[in-house]
C-alpha cells in the first residue's frame, strides 16, 4: 500500500502544480501507517453499531470493500452509500491533505 500511496501523492502534487516529490520531502515516513480493519456482517442487526459521522483526518485513506458494503460519503449534505466493488479501491483524500495543500499557495 505504501508505494501506491506514494504514487497517488505524486499525482496529487502534480495536480496542485507543485513538484511531484513535495509530499515525500515534507511528510515524514514515520507519520505513515497502515491499518487493516475487517468488519464482518453482524448476524444480529439490532446489535450493529457503525462509526459516528466524521471526516477523515488522515492524508490519504485507501479502502478495499468487500460485497457487504457500509461505506458512505457526504454528497450535497446527504450521506450516500458507496456501492461496493471488490475489484476496486476507494481513495479518500483526508483533512491532513487538504490542510497541507493549502500551505502550497
Amino acid at each position: 500500500m505504501f508505494p501506491l500511496a506514494e504514487s497517488l501523492a505524486e499525482v496529487l502534487a502534480y495536480k496542485l502544480n507543485t513538484k511531484s516529490n513535495y509530499f515525500r520531502e515534507n511528510c515524514l515516513p514515520k507519520s505513515s501507517y497502515i491499518r487493516l480493519n475487517r468488519y464482518p456482517p453482524c448476524p444480529i442487526s439490532s446489535k450493529v453499531h457503525g462509526l459516528l459521522p466524521h471526516s477523515d483526518t488522515s492524508f490519504l485513506t485507501i479502502v478495499h470493500q468487500d460485497q457487504v458494503g457500509g461505506l458512505q460519503l457526504m454528497k450535497d449534505g446527504k450521506w450516500v452509500g458507496v456501492k461496493p466493488n471488490p475489484q476496486a479501491l476507494v481513495v479518500n483524500i483526508g483533512d491532513f491533505f487538504q490542510v497541507k495543500s493549502l500551505h502550497l499557495f
